[in-house]
């Protein structure tokens, strides 16, 4: 089996895995799995990649070339970036690691809407602070949190702000629960204070919230993003804070956005999974898929 990267895996979880295949680890920055030789070769593999040195693109056709490839194991919780459909047709298993981060994920979110609140990306900017109507901060008790998309991690965020004091609606296509409001999306974009974009990334959601949508917020209302990239208009997300037209905007996916120090837009790095608690419990899960693939009882299948 290979696997991309050798980071934050206890050699615990390794002993385990070697007991059934031999492991090998590529450490390439920038990966282009075409162009590992030892993949190409006859012979049973499984392919355990990280996201990153691939930039979150797995397309079918690199697949395609690796002879005797059994499955593909991801050490994430979101699978669009790996083409499921191409390996489904050639009956190749496709197995991710469900809802590990989700906790991690919420409590970044609430870390992250009270940076917009509070506005610490311009306060933190300043040498001096004025106090002028301008700089008025924001409280959360009261306030309506609206979330699109009551998966697993906005359920969890619907919780946290709940027991802050926040009054919580939603819209999700599918899911629904009784102890918050449903509201049809453009009213919940209206009421809403602080919206909390948690949706997945597929044909129906991609540009979901555009400018129509952000023209309907308030004028005092954030929008927190911690979806994929694709399904927020940022552009027009960072034009309507820079107009004045919305009082924040916050991300974990937008790290090539150009702000100014005036601007309450608060941008970091996608990590708010990055726990101790949830590595732990994300390299065991996957290292039971991994294995489960090998015996052939494939485990948390995604295709």
């Amino acid at each position: 089996m290979f696997i991309t990267k050798r980071i934050n895996i206890p050699e615990k979880q390794l002993k385990r895995l070697r007991k059934y295949a031999e492991v090998e680890f590529v450490e390439d920055d920038s990966l282009d799995i075409r162009k590992i030789k030892p993949l190409l070769k006859d012979g049973d593999k499984i392919l355990a990649p990280f996201p990153e040195p691939m930039n979150w693109i797995l397309p079918g056709a690199f697949l395609a070339e690796i002879p005797d490839l059994k499955g593909v194991c991801l050490s994430t919780t979101s699978f669009e970036w790996v083409d499921g459909k191409a390996l489904r047709k050639k009956g190749i298993s496709l197995t991710n690691v469900p809802a590990s981060s989700t906790n991690a994920v919420a409590e970044g979110a609430i870390c992250m809407m009270f940076a917009v609140a509070r506005r610490f990306p311009v306060i933190m900017k300043q040498k001096e602070f004025s106090y002028i109507p301008e700089n008025l901060l924001a409280e959360i008790k009261g306030k309506t949190a609206g979330i699109i998309g009551l998966g697993n991690i906005g359920s969890r965020i619907a919780q946290l702000t709940d027991s802050l004091g926040m009054k919580v609606v939603y819209w999700s296509k599918k899911s629904r629960n009784m102890n918050y409001k449903y509201l049809a999306l453009k009213k919940l974009l209206k009421v809403s204070d602080f919206v909390f974009v948690c949706l997945e990334m597929n044909d129906k959601t991609s540009n979901f919230v555009s400018k129509e949508e952000m023209d309907l917020l308030k004028k005092t209302s954030s929008l927190i993003d911690i979806s994929h990239r694709g399904i927020v208009d940022w552009k027009s997300l960072v034009r309507s804070v820079k107009q004045g037209k919305l009082y924040g905007a916050a991300s974990d996916n937008q790290e090539n956005i150009s702000i100014s120090p005036e601007d309450n837009i608060f941008i970091m790095p996608h990590v708010n999974w990055f726990t101790r608690e949830t590595l732990e419990e994300k390299v065991e899960v996957w290292v039971d898929s991994i294995i489960s693939v090998i015996k052939q009882k494939p485990r948390n299948l995604v295709n």
